[in-house]
């Protein structure tokens, strides 16, 4: 993804001394610095403890970025920090279901610092940034009314795809997110020029975007996980925002519409739904991922039945006790058949899903036997 030019990165292109020349490293954590004072020695021992998919070094590089978010830009990173609520389980979700490593999901953090309407000069776009070419690639959709990489859950999954199949062609977690950043083809090049695999030694031969890459992606895990010893405080989004149920939905549907059925403004769909540009969501044979805050769940899943012809929710199957489950990071629809002891068809039938799959926060109806009833209605 094309490095996006966004209110962080021009903070960061203001205070950021580009570091043009990067030693090899002998071992994970020998990059020099200049004058370790012991705040370093805490701050390096602090990423030292961080679950990342490689050895993670301190360098002057890291130490930047980490300067950019605690103490230049403060505000932004609470903001960011806030967003995470958002986007997380999503990115957790998909990252669980492919078998990739979950730190991964600190990559948007530097790609769009979590805002889904981010676009940049190179005509990138969304959480992930994906240019056209990679977009259409990965079979994200592009048309007058519809930008799936806008869509948080469209989007992630083929960022995902795409990261697993640069792990496939390096097998090594920070060429792939240099080629993430600036495509494998470069990162081959690179690799050639330096007569080496080692991303320290081949950044001088990418992109000053792809240098900063992974010094950022470093720095943002290290604003996640210890942002509390720099006594910044996440600024959470709207509890409406962030409590919120997920639907595929294959019919057409205007945002209106959909507030009038959940008792919400239709600009907090537009918030809860970026990738629909015009306001609509149009039919979908595979189905269009539709959010909607918790409160408006109920209604929103007896309308779509009542639209579909469907009767489901009125007439209950003997013996049976109708229920709910919102589904969390990872979870399948064989999981979920396996959990409440009921056939995956049955499932599916109750919630009209077309396909088997299940994603985080899909409010799933269930029709359960009396005598097991795992969850209240």
């Amino acid at each position: 993804m094309k490095f996006p030019w966004t209110l962080t990165a021009v903070i960061a292109a203001c205070y950021l001394t580009v570091v043009t020349e990067t030693s090899a490293l002998t071992s994970c954590y020998d990059n020099e610095l200049v004058e370790m004072t012991g705040n370093d020695e805490v701050i390096k021992a602090r990423i030292e403890n961080i679950n990342l998919p490689f050895c993670a070094p301190y360098n002057k590089e890291v130490r930047e970025f980490i300067k950019r978010y605690t103490v230049i830009g403060v505000k932004e990173s609470e903001a960011m920090l806030g967003r995470t609520s958002l986007y997380f389980p999503i990115f957790e979700h998909y990252l669980r279901v492919h078998k990739l490593p979950e730190e991964l999901k600190y990559l948007p953090m530097v790609e769009s610092t979590l805002r889904p309407e981010v676009r940049s000069a190179a005509g990138a776009a969304g959480l992930w940034q994906f240019v056209p070419t990679s977009a259409r690639h990965f079979g994200l959709k592009m048309e007058a009314g519809v930008d799936e990489r806008l869509d948080p859950y469209k989007s992630t999954e083929a960022a995902v795809k795409l990261l697993a199949t640069l792990y496939h062609e390096f097998g090594d977690w920070m060429l792939v997110m240099a080629a993430f950043n600036s495509g494998a083809g470069r990162v081959k090049k690179a690799i050639r020029y330096a007569n080496s695999r080692d991303y320290w030694t081949i950044s001088k031969y990418l992109p000053v975007e792809s240098r900063r890459y992974v010094p950022s992606y470093i720095a943002a895990a290290y604003l996640v996980n210890y942002y509390n010893e720099h006594n910044l405080a996440p600024k959470y989004p709207s509890y409406q925002m962030q409590e919120t149920r997920t639907f595929r939905v294959y019919t057409p549907l205007t945002f209106q519409q959909v507030a009038q059925v959940t008792g919400v403004n239709s600009s907090l769909i537009k918030a809860l739904n970026p990738s629909y540009l015009q306001q609509y969501i149009p039919a979908n044979k595979n189905g269009n991922f539709v959010i909607v805050p918790a409160s408006g769940a109920v209604a929103f899943r007896q309308h779509l039945a009542k639209k579909a012809g469907l009767s489901v929710d009125n007439e209950l199957p003997r013996g049976k006790f109708k229920s709910s489950y919102v589904a969390v990071p990872g979870d399948r629809i064989e999981s979920v058949a396996m959990l409440f002891r009921c056939d995956i068809e049955d499932l599916m039938e109750w919630n009209q899903l077309a396909h088997r799959e299940v994603v985080v926060n899909q409010h799933l109806l269930l029709f359960l036997p009396e005598n097991n009833k795992k969850v209240k209605p």
